[in-house]
């Protein structure tokens, strides 16, 4: 799948990549701690839309791949980075076994981890990229891309799911 991802990026206009990855934070912790209290982990707005857990699940995924993909760049892998679809991994996740409690604290440590990742990478290596399919991106990008996706799905929840 290929995605115009200067929404995500531009949203953080004037911010450095490690600001925007912490910043965002206390912001999901936040609304996680809604969700939970309402006990809407099971919870779709629509018939063919996503569960609360699973689309904090697909938040999770993404970062993952995005985080690597920032590695791989980082250290100069050559092999072709591949675009994923995340219906398909939605579409094989069993969230039933999926605890919501193991989940919110997945998603913090990544993304903590995220941000030490980011922080160690200096300025030159910020400025590397590669094609991952027709998209070409910077580490820096990847890390904007990380931040306002996130963001993106937190506001989802904010208006569609609580």
């Amino acid at each position: 799948m290929n995605y115009n991802h200067n929404n995500y990026i531009s949203s953080y206009d004037g911010i450095t990549v490690n600001d925007a990855l912490e910043i965002r934070i206390e912001e999901i912790k936040k609304t996680l701690n809604l969700v939970t209290d309402l006990n809407k982990w099971d919870y779709r707005y629509a018939e063919d839309k996503w569960t609360l857990k699973e689309l904090v699940q697909h938040c999770i995924d993404c970062e993952r791949i995005f985080s690597f993909r920032a590695l791989h760049i980082a250290r100069n892998d050559k092999n072709i980075l591949h675009t994923f679809d995340e219906n398909d991994y939605i579409s094989n996740l069993n969230s039933e076994n999926i605890n919501s409690e193991n989940l919110i604290k997945e998603w913090l440590h990544l993304m903590n981890a995220t941000h030490f990742q980011f922080e160690g990478f200096d300025n030159e290596t910020l400025t590397k990229k590669a094609l991952i399919g027709e998209n070409e991106l910077t580490v820096k990008k990847i890390g904007y891309i990380i931040a306002g996706h996130s963001i993106h799905h937190i506001n989802i929840i904010k208006e569609r799911y609580l």
